[in-house]
């Protein structure tokens, strides 16, 4: 039970000092950029896919048609 205990504390600080330092962040007004490159190597994304993929996840939120 107290191994248990001790595992759960350090994901408990860990997990703060993620937060400290994503609060700090923010406060500085700097966010990390997430970068696709590995992922979309060697794929263009247009802004016609954009509006495709919005009106997808939004289609009910502002009753766009198909």
């Amino acid at each position: 039970m107290s191994e248990y205990i001790l595992i759960r504390i350090s994901a408990i600080q860990k997990e703060l000092e993620d937060l400290k330092q994503a609060i700090a962040r923010e406060l500085q007004g700097t966010k990390r950029q997430t970068k696709l490159e590995g992922l979309w190597k060697g794929i263009e994304v247009t802004d016609e896919d954009l509006e495709a993929a919005e009106k997808a996840v939004f289609r009910d939120a502002y009753n766009w048609e198909d």
